[in-house]
């Protein structure tokens, strides 16, 4: 009997044990879970704030934009002036224009010079075939993108149109008013005329009346062209493309205008 208790004792004693859990042992997996959350939210939010534009609101791109099909546009044609805005091409023998509205806070419209406009210059342009219009389109009236949309109507003013359309390309990556300045004075523009320039109120009534025009026949975003025929009165009627679509849109456009 006495051996039966002894048994019993023991069992007594393991039933009351504690048993102790080491957490330092979970501590760096713990930590890796939680760090991999917070860097998962902080590459969610980079993402989600990189679709938008430095300045402005840029609308999403459409299903069709990017698939790259055809752009839906509204019945029938609109009508805007060459007027005085920077041109390329032979303006005494194209037919046809391409009238861009852009904003050098759009990653779309850089988009567009970079991968469809120099195909449109080398088969349309430097033929004498088409004259191309570039017009701002800007989303305010401050800024770095503001600003070289005044810089770029400067330097066409004060230069001439391949140093401005040289001077277009690489706005984009401007990020300060000293970058413009820089870019502007290295295409051989003095520094005081530039500041003339961009002082003088017609500077920004020149932007703001491209910007009211484009706004008339219903450019809402950007980029957006008005792709039509030259009158004798320097005006274009043609269809409405809206967005940065690729240089075979822009080439059955003009096929079309020419038939």
């Amino acid at each position: 009997m006495a051996k039966a208790k002894k048994t019993s004792a023991k069992k007594e004693v393991e039933k009351n044990e504690v048993i102790e859990v080491n957490l330092d042992s979970f501590a760096v997996p713990i930590a890796i879970v939680i760090a991999g959350i917070v860097i998962a939210f902080a590459i969610f939010l980079t993402n989600k704030n990189s679709k938008g534009e430095v300045d402005g609101a840029q609308p999403t791109p459409t299903a069709q934009e990017q698939q790259g099909e055809e752009p839906e546009v509204p019945e029938g044609d609109f009508t805007v002036s060459i007027g005085d805005s920077l041109t390329i091409g032979d303006r005494d023998k194209a037919k046809i224009a391409i009238v861009e509205y852009s904003n050098f806070g759009c990653g779309y419209c850089q988009r567009h010079t970079v991968q469809t406009f120099p195909e449109i210059k080398s088969k349309y342009i430097d033929s004498g075939e088409v004259l191309y219009v570039f017009k701002n389109f800007p989303f305010g009236e401050e800024g770095t993108a503001y600003n070289s949309a005044l810089a770029l109507h400067c330097v066409a003013k004060l230069a001439d149109a391949q140093k401005a359309v040289e001077f277009h390309s690489k706005a984009f990556d401007f990020t300060s008013d000293e970058d413009i300045k820089n870019a502007v004075v290295a295409l051989g523009v003095s520094a005081s005329k530039y500041d003339s320039c961009m002082a003088d109120p017609t500077t920004k009534s020149a932007i703001a009346g491209e910007r009211d025009e484009g706004s008339g026949v219903g450019i809402t975003g950007t980029p957006g062209f008005v792709v039509g025929k030259i009158d004798k009165d320097g005006k274009v009627t043609g269809p409405i493309v809206r967005g940065a679509y690729p240089f075979s849109t822009f080439e059955a456009t003009i096929k079309k205008l020419s038939e």
